[in-house]
């Protein structure tokens, strides 16, 4: 009993300290769960495969669907970002968390921002993103496909 009275104790406490991240940073895959059904667990890169018998996973971005960025050596834990709006057939915005670099942008939420299919057979499994406010893309960001809200087995 007294360890559950102490537990409670320190649990309120703990409510009452500020955060030391403001309320808005948040990591990508935290933010891509917040604003969509989808709802899977792990790093960005293995959303993929968490997504099989799940939901429905395809190569054409969708409004709502997430992209799924691989891992490499500049993402180790991989990225997802929302699909919100189709421009062509060759980009989309996404809305992201997490995406620029730098203590000053770490968890920033950024949005409508254009991401272009640099892929040689238009498959989207090669994309370049625009750095916000700049007419910038940075470097290609290998992706594994889109995961759409859809459970697999209505497709």
């Amino acid at each position: 009993m007294k360890r559950e009275v102490a537990a409670i104790a320190i649990a309120t406490a703990l409510l009452t300290i500020p955060a030391a991240v403001p309320a808005s940073a948040m990591e990508c895959v935290a933010y891509a769960k917040s604003v969509t059904q989808i709802n899977l667990r792990g790093d960005a890169w293995k959303w993929w495969d968490a997504a099989s018998g799940e939901y429905s996973r395809g190569h054409v971005p969708h409004m709502g669907a997430i992209m799924v960025f691989d891992r490499t050596k500049h993402m180790r834990h991989g990225h997802v970002a929302v699909v919100v709006d189709l421009i062509s057939n060759r980009e989309v915005l996404v809305d992201q968390a997490n995406w620029a670099a730098g203590k000053h942008n770490k968890g920033k939420v950024s949005t409508a921002v254009s991401v272009v299919d640099v892929s040689d057979k238009n498959d989207w499994s090669q994309v370049r993103v625009r750095w916000k406010d700049s007419p910038d893309y940075g470097r290609d960001n290998p992706v594994r496909g889109f995961v759409y809200s859809t459970p697999e087995s209505q497709g």
